[in-house]
């Protein structure tokens, strides 16, 4: 059986009404919400082997969500379905039509239908997975409409309130149009997905989404039970402070139940926060005085109500606090970083190459699971990381390809291909942060700075060094044989420096050496571990100069492609205390 047989019952006629990629050029929806209209429905929908679905909910308007509107197309039929009429829809569910859906982008309206309807396609095909597979830059369906017919979509009713009644006719034409282009859209994403071998992709991508959304319908069940009330931001609070934040989410719950409105739309989670941390800082009595600013409806009695609510759970005994919910503690994890930056590099490349986004081979989430020496073999990390099989035959193929360098001329080679790749606006903008990390670093404010002056490949400090030159402190390098190196003092970099071994700017040879100890060092290198390990260019210069030295700050200076976890050091290799750097 070929892949595209596996979705022949989506892509193929299914009864006289029905033909494959039909798009009906002149749509007119049934409204559906009594007895007849419902039944004539049923007789079309028992017959065919798949249907277009979409569905729209309120959650933005009401203070409980409910499914509002179900948009149900086959062929030429496009009924809207009023779920929230006195009507009995539960024959709707055991319709042949319902076991194989085609929905854009529809993990909500799954969740929606297993929420209020304990319902489950068998199999589904997403549009929007679909488009994701084939390397679409935008997936929505307004984008995907206009790019394969020229028809520009108006979604200005995105947001409406969808349980309103009646419906306006162009709340109608709206919903309607979410289901009409579909059936057109799937014929011909499937022509370029067998072209390009991702049929089974698709595939796989569905089947992996709606058992996801089984899941997410038990995760939900018990998410319901546990103390909604601690949001996201609070996990740090203290007693006093989670008394204060379930007062207020009590008391933005009975209003919003008393309007019948979205919560978010009394106080946001983020007010919410804010609200607590104002009122924690002094424990007194609660006047509006102690609050933030608050949304300008909020006020008089409304307003007296809620100051009465924090101060009545202020005066409560303090056993009736909540407390801080203990923190499981997370997985051991050891994370290499640099087998995690490789494997990334190999995702992009293979994203590029394939011409999808590169979160369709693998999350940041998986990455880590990827990197993580704990997880055993690939075989193993590729099952933790719940990869389809379609990834994971991809993955094969990268792993092997995950070779981390191991010596020093290894590491060194994979840094220069990395500095040749930055691209002048990266160095740019890399050395412009560095000089402010520079400027402003306390062991750097006095005395004199051994210093260095940049090659093509390092970062470009020139205008600190030009500072510390003007206030007398800079030193810079000067190699006096194939074993050793000096420092000399620079007032000004055009005049005192000439270019010198390695074609390096540094002193001229008229000038003298300093004699003293600076205050710290500016070290450069090819390749730095964030550890402080240092491999240089293999000379050697600065391990045995720094060797002399003893705590006197060692800070190396680096570009991001130039940063490792950790490297190789023998006993002559010098650490660096410190290293700068531009963290992505």
């Amino acid at each position: 059986m070929s892949i595209l047989s596996l979705f022949s019952r989506f892509i193929t006629p299914k009864y006289k009404e029905e033909a494959t990629g039909y798009m009906d050029k002149n749509p007119e929806y049934i409204w559906v919400s009594d007895r007849s209209s419902f039944k004539a429905m049923l007789a079309i929908l028992q017959q065919a082997s798949s249907c277009i679905m979409d569905t729209e909910a309120d959650s933005m308007h009401h203070y409980q969500e409910k499914l509002s509107l179900i948009q149900i197309s086959v062929g030429k039929y496009h009924w809207l379905l009023d779920p929230l009429s006195k009507l009995n829809i539960k024959p709707l569910w055991k319709c042949k039509a319902l076991k194989n859906i085609t929905f854009h982008a529809c993990d909500y309206d799954l969740r929606l239908l297993a929420r209020f309807h304990d319902f489950h396609p068998e199999s589904i095909y997403d549009t929007s997975i679909a488009a994701k597979l084939l390397g679409e830059k935008q997936t929505g369906l307004a984008a995907l409409v206009e790019k394969y017919f020229g028809i520009k979509l108006n979604k200005s009713n995105q947001k409406a309130d969808w349980t309103r009644r009646p419906l306006s006719p162009e709340m109608c034409h709206y919903a309607m149009l979410d289901t009409v282009y579909l059936e057109a859209i799937k014929e011909l994403q499937c022509k370029k997905l067998e072209k390009l071998g991702r049929m089974e992709w698709l595939r796989e991508s569905c089947c992996t989404l709606l058992i996801n959304s089984k899941k997410n319908k038990n995760e939900l069940s018990e998410n319901e039970a546990k103390e909604t009330w601690r949001i996201k931001g609070s996990s740090s609070f203290k007693p006093f402070e989670l008394q204060l934040l379930r007062a207020i989410w009590n008391w933005r719950n009975k209003i919003a139940q008393k309007r019948d409105v979205a919560p978010y739309r009394v106080l946001n989670p983020y007010l919410m926060l804010d609200i607590v941390k104002a009122i924690a800082k002094n424990r007194g009595k609660i006047n509006e005085h102690n609050l933030p600013r608050l949304p300008r409806n909020i006020k008089g009695a409304l307003l007296q109500s809620f100051v009465k609510e924090l101060n009545e759970a202020v005066s409560a005994p303090s056993e009736e606090f909540p407390g801080q919910i203990p923190r499981k503690a997370a997985p051991r994890t050891n994370i290499n970083e640099d087998l995690r930056e490789k494997l990334r590099e190999l995702r992009n490349e293979k994203a590029a190459q394939l011409k999808i986004d590169s979160g369709l081979l693998a999350k940041q989430s998986q990455l880590n699971v990827l990197a993580d020496s704990l997880c055993g073999t690939w075989e193993e990390k590729f099952e933790a990381a719940e990869f389809m099989e379609w990834q994971k035959e991809i993955w094969k193929s990268l792993a092997s390809k995950a070779i981390l360098p191991k010596t020093p001329a290894e590491f060194r080679s994979l840094a220069k291909e990395k500095l040749s790749a930055m691209s002048e606006e990266s160095r740019a903008e890399e050395s412009k942060k560095l000089l402010a990390e520079l400027a402003k670093h306390p062991v750097l404010a006095n005395g004199y700075i051994a210093a260095f002056y940049p090659t093509m490949f390092e970062p470009q400090i020139v205008p600190f060094l030009e500072k510390l030159a003007d206030e007398g402190r800079l030193l810079l390098p000067r190699v006096q044989d194939k074993q050793k190196m000096e420092f000399v003092s620079i007032q000004n970099l055009e005049s005192e420096l000439h270019k010198g071994a390695f074609g390096i700017m540094e002193p001229k040879p008229d000038l003298p050496a300093f004699e003293n100890s600076p205050t710290a060092f500016l070290v450069p290198g090819i390749v730095f571990g964030k550890d402080g390990s240092r491999i240089g260019h293999g000379s050697g210069y600065y391990d045995r100069y720094l060797s002399s030295f003893k705590g006197i700050p060692r800070i190396g200076i680096a570009y991001s492609a130039q940063m490792r976890n950790a490297l190789p050091q023998n006993a002559m290799d010098m650490r660096m205390d410190e290293v700068l750097w531009v963290r992505g």
